[in-house]
């Protein structure tokens, strides 16, 4: 039977619309330096890829969608698969910097994937000044989440400049399913699988009473927190987004922000999040918009998965919304405050009664699921996102060309028009900023506010 789609995963099909589109990505920039012939060019990425693809065989599958909606779509493999309909070539105009970078980035960024053909794209970017090369990964959210990415980085990439041998894999398609199979399957499974989550249920209540009442009571406690938080505050990042996005990079050594924490409390998140509340103090403050007093509520994905679950694709997450200040106070006084309102987070189970939100009735029909994944993101829960997936701190090569920093880029929501990521590898913190093309045409400000904010940290931390 074939791989069906999660209820989350397939919100991010609901959820997509001509001006909203829902693919993540990660901008790598690359030293060739470290080749024997100093280069890095498309013909190698693609040897590269052709080699370890059968390690992540998700990516020679497509969407097949069930007649009539009758259950979530499956995905099969794609038999007209073409490794050079996915990989392709670009070159920037001179002088090859980070202007002309986020030019083209921003605008590949604005495009929907094709959703008859397997749901990713990746772009092999020459002409960036100092030899670089970039690869931007164009990936749909129903496919991967932050740290399915990182697994997905760990098949590509090498921790030595010498690849390790990978004998690639004979690949046969297997035939896609008729729309008549699609149906007989979805229909089996509305009967069956909610007739075995209720023997599961009603046994797990048998056998370990205690531990189903405590679990019933956390749930309970999650999902109170978040009602009872009630809208977020307004902001000039709760507007209609238009289709087409903008996108700015910043970056950091991760190990500023491990001092910041040693010497200040809190976590390396929370040095994040106390970064980004002084970038939006500035970016109101320019704006002259007030900020005193105020706060954003920034919903921020954490990963449910265990070490069984590395190499899954899909979504495993769920969501803290942290409501974290923007006026003006001291950069202490900010970390401070937002690694108490983290803390009582995680104690209040907010996590756990957002995951039972966005999966609820599991084996309702899917327009029940986009009728409410739609009107969850229509309200003015969040100002924006924050997403934070940490990597491995080792140095990282890509077919022999040393990684130096990767900027990763969300999705935005329809009423949402900021979002920033960050990915921690090879030593590095790389945000990516994404932001509605007319509702934050000061996104590059932002950027520039964010490292500003961590200096002032870094300055009562004492470097």
């Amino acid at each position: 039977m074939a791989d069906r789609l999660t209820v989350l995963d397939n919100s991010f099909f609901s959820l997509e619309s001509p001006a909203v589109h829902m693919h993540v990505a990660g901008l790598a920039i690359l030293d060739p330096s470290t080749r024997p012939d100093g280069r890095l060019d498309v013909e190698t990425v693609a040897e590269l890829i052709e080699r370890r693809i059968h390690l992540v065989p998700r990516f020679r599958q497509k969407i097949a969608f069930v007649p009539f909606g009758a259950a979530r779509p499956v995905w099969v493999d794609d038999p007209k698969f073409d490794i050079d309909f996915h990989l392709r070539r670009a070159a920037l105009p001179a002088p090859g910097g980070r202007r002309e970078l986020a030019d083209y980035v921003q605008r590949v960024h604005s495009r929907h994937l094709d959703r008859t053909k397997s749901l990713w794209e990746m772009y092999v970017i020459e002409g960036l000044e100092d030899g670089h090369v970039a690869i931007l990964a164009k990936i749909h959210h129903a496919m991967i989440d932050g740290m399915s990415g990182i697994d997905i980085a760990s098949v590509l990439y090498d921790v030595t400049p010498e690849p390790r041998p990978v004998e690639p894999a004979v690949w046969i398609a297997k035939p896609e399913p008729s729309s008549s199979d699609l149906l007989r399957d979805a229909l089996i499974e509305q009967v069956t699988n909610p007739l075995k989550a209720g023997v599961e249920t009603i046994n797990d209540l048998i056998q370990r009473p205690a531990v189903a009442l405590t679990q019933a009571q956390r749930l309970v406690d999650g999902l109170t927190g978040i009602l009872t938080a009630g809208t977020a505050q307004s902001s000039p990042f709760n507007v209609r987004v238009g289709p087409n996005r903008r996108f700015a990079m910043a970056e950091a050594p991760v190990s500023d922000f491990k001092h910041v924490k040693n010497a200040l409390g809190g976590t390396v998140n929370d040095v994040v999040l106390a970064c980004v509340g002084g970038a939006l103090h500035r970016f109101l403050t320019r704006r002259g918009l007030p900020s005193a007093g105020q706060t954003m509520r920034t919903m921020v994905p954490v990963s449910t998965r265990d070490d069984s679950q590395r190499m899954a694709m899909g979504n495993r997450v769920t969501n803290l919304f942290v409501d974290i200040p923007v006026g003006p106070m001291e950069p202490a006084d900010r970390l401070r405050a937002v690694s108490a309102v983290t803390k009582d987070l995680k104690s209040s189970h907010q996590a756990l009664g957002a995951e039972a939100i966005m999966t609820a009735g599991s084996w309702a029909p899917p327009t029940i699921h986009a009728l409410a994944a739609r009107l969850f993101a229509r309200q003015r829960f969040m100002n924006l996102v924050v997403s934070n997936v940490p990597g491995p701190q080792v140095p990282l090569y890509l077919a022999g060309a040393r990684l130096i920093v990767n900027y990763p880029m969300m999705p935005l929501a329809e009423t949402v028009a900021l979002s920033i990521a960050v990915t921690s590898l090879a030593g590095v913190m790389g945000f990516g900023f994404t932001g509605d093309w007319d509702a934050v045409p000061d996104v590059d400000f932002l950027a520039e506010s964010l490292v500003a904010s961590l200096e002032d940290l870094k300055k009562v931390a004492g470097s």
